[in-house]
């Protein structure tokens, strides 16, 4: 194996809320063993599915958030199956697991118990809500969980766009990919802590607490203003509108402003940029000049000026003219891209960031995100795709003998 992780094992016995933080282990260099009921994980369950064809082995959600992970079927609630995840936890450095609280104590396999024959045992619960506290063992879903976290409260649109809009949810399982990060984070903390003095110990985290930390702006200003912040339209939310950072191009592409001139060498550029295009003739007059007139947020005349230029100059040119023409004068712009247009984007095949994977129904290779980071002396490695249900059960118990 390689990776920074290579020789720890994992035992995970997690659904779709903890299973990518199995995965990052595992593509690390961890052996991830995944244990799943007879029926398997109720992640495969979840499409999209090979040719929409539904089935435990098809679904292209597992495949992304299992890689590198071996498959054992065990029945917990049988005592020879308890008693072979008792042994499997006695051979690892880490158990995950997204099982009701208080579920798996009751079999006699909590941190307890699973520890008492493993001291550096490391062991993170992931939950909804906790192990803890009156909503413990309330029920929830990535959705739910945005929702009462905070984050969906800081998305949505402009009064002009989609009057009366409500808040609206970020997709691509933010809520349990957010946690697993947390998770994650938590448990190389616990390795440290046991590099250090020999001793493991448990994590308790919180789907509810991980996502009450992502709420950007939103929980600062209200911990010290009282004010509650607004959504908007393609923009982070803020204590008042500001001006639109979103612009129809005339390819009818979306660009994305970030900004526009916010330090003098900047504007320079972009000043000279559009009035040699018959734009933004009034921006050398000086009130241009002060950085703090160029910043959005409404009620400021210069910014609004320059934004509606913008909008004005991007409705009269291609998106894709616009966006290399911002970057070239250092400017944070980009197109709003559909997945077909990602999925061709030569930077991060140049990178090699996509990698092929294999699976039931699939001829070939198909392609998936690969690493996230790039390590000089401990690559990433695609060692293996997700696994089939209960591909490894004969191979990992001979393992115990």
């Amino acid at each position: 194996m390689s990776g920074p992780l290579a020789g720890l094992r994992v035992i995970e016995l997690c659904d779709e809320l903890g299973q990518l933080a199995g995965k990052l282990l595992a593509d690390m260099g961890a052996d991830v063993i995944k244990v799943e009921p007879p029926g398997g994980s109720p992640a495969r369950a979840i499409g999209p599915f090979v040719k929409d064809i539904p089935g435990p082995n098809r679904t292209l959600n597992f495949w992304y958030h299992n890689t590198n992970k071996r498959s054992v079927v065990l029945d917990v609630e049988e005592e020879s199956s308890r008693e072979r995840l008792r042994k499997l936890a006695a051979t690892a450095d880490i158990v995950i697991e997204s099982l009701q609280p208080g579920y798996l104590p009751g079999l006699s396999l909590g941190f307890a118990d699973l520890s008492a024959a493993n001291a550096g045992l490391i062991m993170c619960s992931i939950s909804p809500f906790g192990q803890d506290g009156p909503w413990s063992d309330w029920k929830s879903s990535d959705l739910v969980g945005l929702a009462l976290g905070g984050p969906m409260r800081m998305n949505g649109y402009d009064p002009e766009d989609a009057a009366g809009a409500p808040p609206i949810r970020g997709h691509g399982d933010q809520g349990y990919n957010t946690t697993c990060h947390f998770a994650a984070m938590g448990i190389m903390a616990a390795l440290l802590h046991r590099d250090a003095t020999g001793q493991g110990q448990y994590i308790d985290c919180s789907m509810h607490e991980a996502l009450s930390c992502t709420v950007e702006v939103g929980m600062p200003y209200w911990f010290y203003k009282r004010i509650d912040v607004v959504r908007q339209t393609g923009r982070h939310a803020a204590h008042r509108r500001t001006e639109p950072w979103l612009f129809m191009a005339r390819d009818g592409r979306h660009i994305l402003c970030f900004g526009v001139g916010r330090d003098n060498a900047s504007w320079a550029k972009i000043k000279q940029w559009y009035r040699s295009e018959g734009f933004g003739q009034q921006f050398d007059d000086p009130r241009f000049d002060d950085p703090r007139n160029r910043q959005p947020g409404r009620g400021i005349p210069e910014a609004e000026e320059i934004m509606a230029e913008t909008a004005r100059f991007i409705a009269a040119h291609d998106a894709e003219y616009v966006y290399r023409g911002g970057q070239e004068r250092d400017q944070a712009w980009g197109v709003v891209r559909s997945p077909d247009e990602t999925l061709d984007d030569a930077h991060f095949w140049d990178r090699g960031f996509f990698v092929g994977t294999r699976g039931e129904g699939v001829e070939g290779e198909a392609a998936m995100p690969g690493a996230p980071y790039l390590f000089s002396a401990t690559p990433w490695e695609l060692r293996r795709p997700a696994p089939r249900l209960g591909e490894h059960t004969a191979e990992v118990l001979a393992e115990l003998g």
